[in-house]
């Protein structure tokens, strides 16, 4: 072994007792033991990262008294305990538990699983989705009250929107209890009690749980007998145009749940009637439907409508819509400046529902949806991928208060960047570009193309499985910095989808004790390819140069190619005294 600097063409590992020896207090003790090597490049195509990552978001963005456990985000803990209604997620960059984008949110990614549940399976990551839609529902029936099998009030709203606006800080660090009041109503907002009906229909479709059927058929039964959305507490922030749309929805799914043909009868005469696509985001008529949106689920409840009736006609006034919008695989779809990414996504998501029936539909829009997200993970004239933390030109300073380690505005007022004591948002989507020509500022203080929230993210989670189910492209990440449950992947699901790497990316004791048993190492590179290399390379630590205690390979021993771009290392290493753990670095060429 001959000693190594760092350059282009080289990968070096620097070892020290801080960084590669945790929790090892003799090191000129240790021998060592370096046994795989993986380096992973950035891909546009790692769908199986990319719904492991987006699902984390909604991690940093719970609220309530069991935040320290049930997050995985180490930096996340408990806040706002003295909530009328305990539980449930911050809306987005603030602390309010908005009723409408959280329905919307949580039915959303029941959908996405629904339609896709083979990816979440395959990849180990149901568990995961599973958690957080349970703790939507669970919020959601924390915020109704029964009489018998109607609802007699409902809280649609905690937390004062513009007063809460108002401040920046944490959520652990907010204790001003005058700010998170919690707003019930016993003849109003049918709009939300729809979108939570549809929630937990979802969700009992999915899972099976009773409770959630009972409280989804009340729900909806009082959305039909109030008819009624007006929420003044909800103001500026999501006011809705009606509520047609989010009660077709909740039929859509409650039929999937119960067979009951009312639910479907209430669904075809919505769908085949006027009030169809009634709603309109910020005034706007769309077209028959609207992009897939907290204000607007026409489409969803169409594709719904199409898939339970089989119906050609149906299903044409779907592709109809959507060929008006998957035109390009060139150009990024830009419905609206503020927020574009999101858009995107869940366009992507409603187009790829409807090719996995295009038996029905006639149509495939998989080739669109895969440019379209490839632009999203930075194939685009910024090289930026607008999901946080999934690589290294990742953004990296979304608009968000937990992250953003500021404790006033003051503090952030004209900043661009995070606080020493920031973290990473990881999974989180930011708003993206304002336009198809990708204008975009990476900045916290920039809310239109860094905010980030629970709506933003339900579609591109339900996309990155319905592109992973087409394509079996990527490999889930066994550590992620600042999260605790990155490594909870059962081995036989990785081992079905990413065979070569299984002992790699796979962290359970079993596992462990596996891959030290082998030596295989693997690369991956911006296209996808997979790289092998066995190391098995013994090091004695106490005997490397004290002046230079580094050790490295050539790039080209791993086989890399020349034009791939690293962007992360990970080097699996043990002791004679047994596994040390992995050490990871970034690099940027």
């Amino acid at each position: 072994m001959k000693k190594i600097g760092l350059g282009k063409r080289v990968l070096a590992c620097v070892a020290s007792a801080a960084t590669l020896l945790t929790g090892t207090t003799a090191l000129s003790a240790v021998g060592m033991q370096v046994q795989t090597l993986t380096a992973s490049a950035a891909s546009y195509d790692n769908y199986a990262k990319l719904l492991q990552y987006t699902m984390y978001f909604y991690d940093g963005n719970m609220c309530g008294s069991d935040v320290g456990s049930a997050s995985q985000f180490t930096w996340r803990d408990n806040c706002h305990t003295a909530d009328e209604v305990d539980g449930g997620y911050h809306d987005a960059g603030d602390h309010v538990k908005f009723g409408l984008p959280a329905g919307y949110t949580a039915s959303t990614l029941g959908w996405g699983y629904y339609e896709y549940k083979d990816s979440y399976d395959a990849l180990g990551q149901t568990a995961h989705l599973k958690a957080l839609t349970d703790r939507f529902c669970d919020f959601f029936k924390a915020s109704t009250k029964l009489n018998g099998n109607d609802v007699s009030s409902l809280c649609y709203q905690v937390g004062k929107g513009q007063e809460d606006h108002d401040v920046w800080c944490s959520p652990e660090s907010q204790t001003d209890q005058s700010l998170r009041t919690a707003y019930w109503t016993s003849d109003d907002a049918s709009d939300i009690a729809a979108e939570y009906a549809a929630a937990l229909a979802a969700n009992y479709v999915n899972f099976g749980n009773e409770e959630d059927l009972t409280y989804a058929k009340a729900l909806y039964n009082y959305s039909i007998r109030t008819n009624k959305a007006e929420c003044p507490a909800a103001g500026n922030f999501y006011g809705s145009y009606d509520y047609y749309d989010d009660q077709a929805w909740a039929a859509g799914w409650l039929y999937l749940a119960t067979g009951d043909s009312s639910y479907k009868t209430f669904l075809n005469t919505f769908m085949n009637a006027s009030n169809a696509g009634k709603s309109g985001q910020s005034g706007c008529q769309w077209g028959v439907y609207s992009p897939m949106s907290w204000n607007n689920v026409s489409l969803g409840a169409a594709i719904l409508q199409s898939e339970i009736t089989g119906s050609g006609s149906d299903w044409s006034k779907v592709t109809t819509y959507l060929n008006g919008k998957c035109t390009s695989e060139s150009q990024y779809y830009c419905e609206a400046s503020w927020g574009s990414a999101r858009y995107n996504t869940t366009m992507q998501l409603a187009a790829l529902v409807t090719s996995k029936y295009s038996a029905q539909s006639g149509k495939d829009y998989s080739g669109w949806c895969k440019a379209q997200m490839a632009m999203i993970l930075g194939n685009n004239p910024k090289n930026v991928n607008f999901v946080v933390g999934m690589d290294s030109n990742s953004a990296k300073y979304p608009h968000h208060r937990a992250a953003s380690g500021y404790s006033s505005f003051d503090e952030m007022k004209n900043q661009t960047g995070y606080s020493a004591n920031g973290h990473t948002l990881v999974g989180a989507l930011v708003g993206g570009p304002a336009d198809a020509n990708f204008t975009y500022t990476d900045s916290v203080n920039d809310y239109e193309a860094n905010e980030v929230a629970l709506d933003y993210n339900a579609g591109i989670v339900g996309a990155a499985a319905g592109l992973y189910s087409i394509y079996k492209t990527g490999s889930i990440d066994s550590t992620i910095e600042g999260v605790n449950g990155s490594a909870v992947v059962t081995t036989e699901a990785t081992q079905a989808t990413t065979a070569s790497t299984t002992r790699a990316t796979t962290t359970t004791t079993k596992a462990t004790q596996a891959t030290q048993a082998t030596t295989q190492s693997s690369s991956t590179s911006s296209g996808g390819a997979t790289y092998s290399k066995n190391l098995n390379q013994a090091v004695d630590y106490d005997k490397l140069p004290a002046t230079d205690r580094m050790i490295g390979w050539s790039w080209k021993d791993l086989g890399v190619k020349p034009s791939d771009k690293v962007t992360k290392v990970a080097v699996n290493i043990t002791a004679k005294s047994g596994e040390i753990g992995k050490w990871q670095g970034a690099f940027g060429s």
